[in-house]
């Protein structure tokens, strides 16, 4: 019996249970296939044109990979050996100089090669494209100092070339390659320098006009690299303004702006005089006589390079307005100057004797110019020039001058609006926006607005925009300037009835900026009499609205325009103060403007530190309990949401932390739920308001500093990680390996951001982080476990609000979606619907698509054309696009939603029902949808 006792013992603890061993991961090496080699052929070509075109489809089959580079570039020098043909070989040349900028290409061994090749060549186009080569091969080698100084060698022994080519060449590369020794001492460096500034000024007065361009150009391109020009090559410079050829007179020009900017105060001696100017003086005049050039390039040019010389004396500046017309090679003087000079001498001409008027003095003919000498007029001739490129280079010039000095602002805006009668419409809307950049140091005279109101008249949209936004700006003279504003308004107003809400806001600005002339007006303005009760205006009327405007908005500033309001105008105002706030300001309970700008600046500073507080206060959340942190977050989330409704300049800030508080709100009722199945679908709702939460503060918040982000990143983690537990406890678990998949993704993005920025990660991100090679196995099970497990070290958090937030948002003026008129349309046919919106705080507008959303809940999204988007500021746009519905027969009219949304970059979010979705993830709207009322109409037969 113990026997047998003892067998059944060792039977049983004998026994060698074997485990199934675990799948082993498996690594998938992806060998690439060896890249053909390139064979261009030269060897089997049986003349010289069939290489020269072999050579011209590789050309085409450019760019190659780096490891082919090193076979064609010594199959092109064997050919280069053997070729007669002059063509081919200039070929081979350019081709060399284009593989020696391919990256990751070794061209010592080219230049090696090369080398010799140019020693021995005696064609000069030949030598002249090897040089080019000479020259990429040393802008390849960045730090090989000594092959630049053998190059530059190279160039300066072939300067004595007869061909322009070669000459040219060289030039180039001594301005590119020349004096880059960094191991000599400063000194040699300086004298090296000295020496090839001076060969440069020698080919200054090449024969050949390339050469002499390639010289001025090798000077700039020493100044770009950061070698010091000397003062002595201004000399040479000025010589070259009268140069023959355009190319010259191009470069010379350049070199003088850069020589007036490094040595503006050095003193210049004046030609024929014993004076001496300024060098910024003297070059800004030599530039001015250049705007009389010939070529319409160096006139666009020197306009140009005028705005940028703010050193320039005051009397130089001046003189560019004052244009001088020379007849009969003398100054010809105004009548009034003549009359003055006759009643001062007394000598009058009789007509009796022949020339006793004739002038007293000898003139030297050579000695007069056409036009007056130095800077005189050179913004009139600019502005009167034939072609549109150089009006508005110097409209720019003058703009930039103008906003540095008010003086010379004073001067100029009368040269500014007369362009306003350009019949181009970039030059009047150019002349507009650079008169408003300067309306801070200017006053608009009656006489002028004559000009200026005249553009409320045009046909383009733009520019009467833009005009009436100059209007708000400007400072006006007198109450008849402003009256006149007011008549050409209304006139608008009355031509283009869709420039309504523009209207009012520059009525809005106008009595903002001249309360006091407002005043003036007033009786005349609302028809007020001392006597009789006069009638009461309809309200429907928008321009009895804008007239209301412009006096409410003037009554804070002037306390005594209110004992003029009639019973009704007191009706009107709140009518106009509750359906339009906007533009008609608070005046019933204060009258002294101070008090009202303290009041609401307090108001706004209250606000903000009020935010600033409650944000400081939620430090604690991580600490407290459930019930505690869930208190605590929506009380703050209903006082934010109060503040984004009172305040709007802390509107943007305080909606942002109130939608981030929403996410930890649902992590608290999520993790109070825990995985009970009855209340799944609650908890599937609460992960998708998560995941959107996220997704609008990464895409439509502007402002977020590192720490936030990554918090926001890490809720976006913790919401992905409860939808997969949540999936996990489904009965039908359908797209886990997708979950696990987009959870390792998001884990790489966090990881990256996290070592770039130097944000430190909470401890549920840091435990996945941790595991994350076991997430990356891509085991549905494995990965739950891990997860669920590390579920517990999730906390509430808070958002540290350090940077003032703005939220990308757009309004949609037309339509408006008020009317009850639907637009008609055959069925099947379309109908065009003209959208103008304004864009705030949009990054990249590509991304900006019209959304119809149709009564069938049927969606398309449109792509504006780029056209339609005008840059109003840095983030601010203007949108005027045209929305093309269509749509088959319905029995009655219907509601069509347009709304503006962005587009953000597509990513897999693994929804709770267990699908990726992309589409309603990947739209967000920018404002509410406008309604608009749509028939389409049957076929007539």
């Amino acid at each position: 019996m113990a026997a047998l006792l003892k067998k059944r013992a060792l039977a049983e603890f004998s026994q060698v249970i074997q485990e199934e061993p675990r799948p082993v991961k498996k690594l998938r090496l992806i060998q690439k296939p060896p890249s053909q080699e390139i064979n261009l052929g030269l060897e089997s070509s049986t003349s010289s044109q069939d290489a020269l075109q072999r050579l011209l489809l590789f050309e085409d089959s450019l760019p190659i990979s780096s490891e082919n580079i090193a076979g064609v570039v010594r199959d092109l020098l064997v050919h280069f050996h053997r070729e007669k043909g002059t063509a081919v070989r200039v070929t081979i040349a350019h081709l060399l100089s284009k593989l020696a900028k391919a990256p990751g290409f070794n061209c010592e061994a080219m230049f090696d090669e090369v080398l010799p090749l140019l020693k021995s060549e005696k064609s000069h186009k030949v030598k002249g494209q090897l040089l080019s080569c000479l020259l990429s091969i040393g802008q390849s080698l960045p730090l090989h100092a000594s092959i630049h100084q053998q190059i530059v060698s190279l160039a300066k022994e072939h300067l004595t070339d007869t061909s322009h080519l070669v000459r040219s060449n060289c030039l180039d590369i001594i301005g590119s390659l020349a004096s880059h020794v960094p191991d000599r001492q400063e000194e040699s460096q300086s004298n090296t320098l000295s020496q090839v500034q001076k060969l440069l000024g020698q080919f200054t007065q090449d024969s050949d006009p390339r050469v002499r361009t390639s010289a001025f150009q090798a000077m700039i391109q020493l100044h770009q690299r950061g070698l010091k020009l000397e003062q002595t090559l201004y000399k040479q410079a000025n010589q070259a303004l009268t140069d023959d050829y355009e190319s010259v007179r191009m470069a010379a020009v350049k070199l003088v702006w850069l020589l007036c900017h490094l040595y503006p105060e050095s003193p210049v001696p004046v030609s024929d005089s014993d004076e001496e100017l300024r060098m910024v003086d003297d070059g800004f005049a030599k530039i001015c006589n250049m705007v009389n050039d010939l070529s319409v390039r160096v006139r666009t040019e020197a306009a140009t390079l005028l705005g940028s010389l703010h050193q320039v004396s005051p009397k130089f500046l001046e003189q560019t307005l004052d244009k001088k017309l020379m007849s009969n090679m003398r100054r010809k003087r105004s009548a009034h100057e003549r009359a003055k000079e006759h009643y001062s001498t007394g000598e009058w001409s009789s007509g009796q004797k022949w020339a006793d008027d004739a002038p007293k003095e000898a003139v030297d003919p050579d000695s007069i110019n056409v036009m007056s000498f130095g800077a005189c007029g050179a913004f009139v001739h600019g502005l009167e020039d034939e072609f549109l490129e150089v009006r508005n280079a110097a409209l720019d010039s003058l703009c930039e001058l103008a906003a540095q000095s008010q003086n010379f602002a004073v001067l100029s805006q009368d040269s500014m609006i007369d362009m306003f009668n350009d019949e181009i419409e970039s030059v009047r809307l150019n002349a507009i926006n650079s008169l408003r950049k300067i309306s801070h140091q200017v006053v608009l005279r009656e006489d002028q607005l004559d000009i200026i109101l005249g553009v409320l008249q045009d046909f383009s949209v733009i520019s009467r925009e833009a005009l009436r936004e100059m209007l708000g700006n400007m400072q006006l003279a007198t109450k008849e300037c402003l009256n006149s504003c007011v008549v050409a308004l209304l006139d608008n107003l009355k031509r283009y009835p869709q420039d309504k809400e523009s209207v009012w806001k520059c009525f809005q600005q106008l009595s903002g900026n001249h309360p006091e002339l407002t005043l003036a007006l007033v009786p005349d303005l609302l028809l007020v009499h001392p006597y009789f009760d006069t009638p009461e205006p309809n309200m429907d009327d928008p321009a009895y609205i804008s007239i209301l405007v412009l006096v409410f908005n003037s009554a804070p500033h002037c306390p005594t325009i209110m004992p003029l309001f009639q019973d009704f105008i007191w009706r009107h105002y709140r009518y106009l103060r509750d359906s339009l706030p906007e533009l008609v300001p608070d005046i019933q309970s204060t009258c002294v403007i101070l008090e009202k700008t303290d009041s609401k600046h307090a108001h706004s500073e209250g606000s903000g530190e009020f935010l600033r507080q409650s944000v400081k206060r939620l430090e604690c959340l991580g600490s407290c309990d459930l019930s505690t942190a869930q208190q605590l977050v929506e009380i703050t989330i209903r006082d934010f949401e109060r503040v984004s409704e009172l305040d709007p300049r802390e509107s943007a800030s305080a909606e942002c932390v109130a939608l981030f508080l929403s996410t930890q709100q649902a992590l608290l009722k999520i993790s109070t739920v825990g995985s009970s199945s009855s209340l799944t679908k609650h908890i599937k709702t609460l992960i998708d308001k998560i995941l959107s939460a996220c997704n609008k503060l990464e895409n439509l918040y502007i402002g977020l500093g590192c720490e936030e982000v990554g918090v926001v990143l890490q809720t976006e983690l913790k919401g992905m990680s409860w939808n997969l537990v949540h999936q996990r406890s489904e009965p039908t678990n359908v797209g886990l390996t997708a979950s696990c998949e987009n959870i390792v993704h998001c884990l790489h993005k966090l990881q990256r951001f996290l070592s770039n920025t130097e944000v430190e990660p909470d401890a549920f991100t840091a435990q996945l982080l941790k595991d994350l090679p076991v997430l990356e196995m891509l085991r549905p099970s494995v990965t739950a476990k891990t997860i669920q497990s590390a579920l517990p070290l999730i906390k509430p958090c808070h958002l540290p609000l350090t940077n003032h937030i703005r939220k990308a948002t757009a309004v949609i003026k037309q339509p408006t979606g008020l009317s009850d008129n639907a637009v008609k349309f055959t069925a099947g046919l379309t109908v065009s619907v003209e959208v103008d919106a304004i864009l705030e705080n949009v990054q990249e507008i590509q991304n900006i698509r019209l959304q119809v959303i149709y009564p069938d809940s049927e969606t398309h999204l449109l792509v504006p054309k780029a056209g339609d988007f005008r840059k109003l500021s840095v983030l601010r746009h203007r949108l005027i696009s045209d929305v093309v519905i269509s749509h088959s027969l319905w029995s009655e009219a219907c509601h069509v939603e347009l709304s503006i949304v962005v587009v953000v970059p597509p990513r897999s979010i693994q929804s709770s029902r267990g699908t990726t979705q992309e589409v309603k993830e990947n739209v967000l709207e920018l404002c509410k949808p406008v309604k608009i009322l749509v028939l389409p109409k049957p076929v007539k037969r």
